[in-house]
């Protein structure tokens, strides 16, 4: 066996020791997390306390309009603590927002549910190349 191959099967075991811990993804919208479904269930089978992350989230976002969409990752570690992670709005909220309109076309590619200009779009895209 030559020694590039003894080295990646250490780094193997090595990799397979480490426990990255659990990653919920989901868009909780601002200001309105609750303990109920879907949240609560996906935040309890991991063990997460559902009081205080509704808590801290609520206050981590107070300074947003309330019901905006936010992707959140929590990261679940094996002592049950957590990192919450919330990024910017979808980009179809920002979408909807500019065009003025509630929700999208009943049928895409041959319906137009709204027009935005080029400069809407440009903010849009400043907006969300910040977003980690």
């Amino acid at each position: 066996m030559s020694k590039a191959g003894k080295v990646m099967r250490n780094v193997r075991k090595v990799m397979e020791k480490i426990d990255h811990g659990n990653r919920i993804i989901t868009n909780i919208p601002a200001g309105m997390a609750a303990a109920g479904p879907p949240l609560g269930p996906m935040l309890g089978q991991h063990g997460i306390n559902i009081a205080a992350f509704c808590k801290d989230f609520n206050e981590r976002t107070k300074d947003i309009k309330e019901g905006i969409p936010l992707p959140t990752r929590v990261t679940v570690n094996p002592d049950r603590s957590y990192t919450i992670v919330i990024h910017k709005p979808p980009t179809t909220y920002y979408l909807k927002q500019a065009a003025g309109i509630q929700r999208g076309a009943m049928e895409p590619g041959n319906e137009v549910a709204g027009k935005i200009t080029l400069k809407h779009l440009y903010e849009i895209a400043q907006i969300k190349s910040e977003d980690p």
